[in-house]
Formats: structure tokens, sequence, C-alpha cells
């Protein structure tokens, strides 16, 4: 920590050589494990029920955490280990582990990634579609080259500047300037070289609806960018394994909060418990109860 010169601007992060090669050194060792998988489930967070509000509201909460250690956080002991790094695995870099954390703890799980890979963040946005050059609130901005540096949530937008909120940043807090150990808010020129896009997390409710032409309403996509895509349709046939009221039954039976109706209509709060069933019996999370989901479903009631 260093006293905070009232003349000095915020770091808003550090773009340079060594900042990238602790970025490609944290994908490696991902990769090298197979992934980060948390060591204890965190079965309370679902998705299918928040906003840009809601994940705003949690990474508020947030803002003058500071880590401990080497880098050693709550957010990244709810992510998980990477071998290779000191707190037991749990101290490495964590801008993403913190925008992934808000994102479940606010009743949008799934609509951006969970990990701690700036690189594997941004290809998850540009992969569905969801990456343009223009910003709204609960966006995540990507700074330098392919995004693959940090990781921001962008919390306000004016002609001008972008404000954010971001962990493992720089900022000045009571007085103070804290250099890369914390959450700290700020605002950012957005005309700044060091931004690379931003991801466009698909909210279920409060979010940018699907204008004409496929792009996310509201957005102007730069020439060489990536436009924000169309949100998924709201309503879906049943399947061949389960109706829709067979599935809405079955994610009542194990347990889901608050209850659905078994009503045998598609939408959103169906849709986000099929994802949060298919997630505590172990199938992939699609939102599709397909033959893999039943097989694991069946198991798990044994």
């Amino acid at each position: 920590m260093s006293e905070h010169n009232p003349g000095e601007e915020p770091v808003v992060v550090e773009d340079d050589g060594d900042a990238q090669a602790r970025m490609q050194e944290l994908e490696e060792r991902i990769k090298a494990q197979g992934g980060v998988e948390p060591e204890i489930p965190d079965d309370s967070t679902r998705g299918g029920f928040g906003s840009p509000a809601t994940v705003l509201a949690e990474a508020k909460k947030h803002v003058g955490y500071r880590e401990t250690g080497e880098n050693d956080t709550k957010f990244t002991r709810w992510l998980g280990k990477i071998v290779g790094y000191p707190s037991d695995g749990f101290g490495y870099p964590w801008c993403h582990a913190f925008v992934s954390y808000c994102l479940w703890h606010s009743d949008n799980a799934d609509t951006g990634p969970r990990t701690a890979s700036c690189p594997a963040g941004a290809s998850w946005f540009k992969q569905r579609s969801r990456f343009s050059s223009t910003p709204q609130a609960g966006d995540l901005v990507y700074y330098g080259k392919d995004g693959g540096t940090h990781v921001e949530l962008v919390t306000a937008v004016s002609a001008g500047t972008i404000q954010t909120i971001g962990g493992n940043t720089s900022g000045s807090l009571g007085g103070n300037f804290f250099n890369g150990d914390g959450v700290y808010e700020k605002t950012v020129d957005r005309a700044s070289s060091r931004i690379h896009g931003f991801g466009h997390p698909e909210y279920s409710s409060g979010g940018a609806a699907a204008g004409a032409g496929g792009d996310v309403a509201g957005r102007t996509a730069t020439p060489g960018k990536a436009a924000a895509g169309a949100a998924r349709p709201a309503g879906k046939p049943m399947t061949t394994v389960r109706t829709i009221k067979q599935q809405q039954e079955a994610v009542n039976g194990l347990g889901f909060t608050p209850a659905l109706d078994a009503d045998g209509e598609w939408g959103p709060k169906t849709e986000a418990g099929i994802r949060w069933l298919q997630k505590k019996v172990g199938a992939g999370v699609d939102g599709e109860w397909g033959n893999g989901t039943e097989t694991k479903f069946l198991a798990f009631k044994g």
C-alpha cells in the first residue's frame, strides 16, 4: 500500500509484458489440470432470475475487499484450486474469479463464463456472438491483447467514459491508494487503447433485448468487431424424453425454490430450473432435457 497522491490517477490495468505473461501462465495451468472445479459445490447459487441490477448490487457489496497473502481471496476459494499457485492453490490472479462470483451470487449463474482466465472469458462471449465495442451497465469489459489481461464489471456508461468495479486491481479508498490488491471502483475513458471490448451476459430480465438485424438493441457494432447476438428464444418444444410439465415436476421434486408452476409452459424460470437440476445431478448444463440429463437424473434419484 502507498499513500494516495490527490493528483495520482488509479491504475486501470497494467497491460504490460509481465501482466500478459501472468495471465498466460494462469491459462496454461488451468488447461494442464483440465479446468477449475470448486472443492465444495455451491448449491445456493442459480441462474435465470437475475438482471444487470442484481449483479451490480452484488459487486458493490465487495468494494474495498482486499486479498490476504498473495492473491488469496474468497473469490478464488469459491472458484477452486489451480495447481502450482501459493495459498494451497488459491493464490492466483483473481479478476475474472471476482466477476464470475458476482454473476453466480446474483441469480445470474451461467449468463457468463465461470473461469479465472480472461482469455477464456473473452472467448466465451465471442463464441456466442455476445461481444462488441459498445458497453452498457452489467457488461464485462476486457482489457489487453485479445481481452486476455484483465476484466472488470461495467456499472455505468456515459458518452466518454465507463464506470467499473474490478477485482485484483488498483484504486483509492478512504484517502489511501492500493495497488492491485482489492476490489475498487473507477472511471475509465471509453477511448482507452487498453479496452479490447465488452462481453454481454445473457440476463433473463432487465438486459438489452434483441433488435432488428439480430444485434442487441441499443448497440452499434464497430466494423471488424463482433456484434452482440440475439437472446435465445423464450419458448421451446417439449423434448422426446419428458414433457415440459414432467420436467417442471422433476425440478420441484429435487427441491428447487421457489418452486416452478407445473403448468406445462416453457419460460425463463423453467429453463433456470432445468439448469439448476442439471448442475445438481452432474449433467451438462444447457437448459435442455435430453437423454444425458435423463440418465443423470435417474441415477441421482437412485
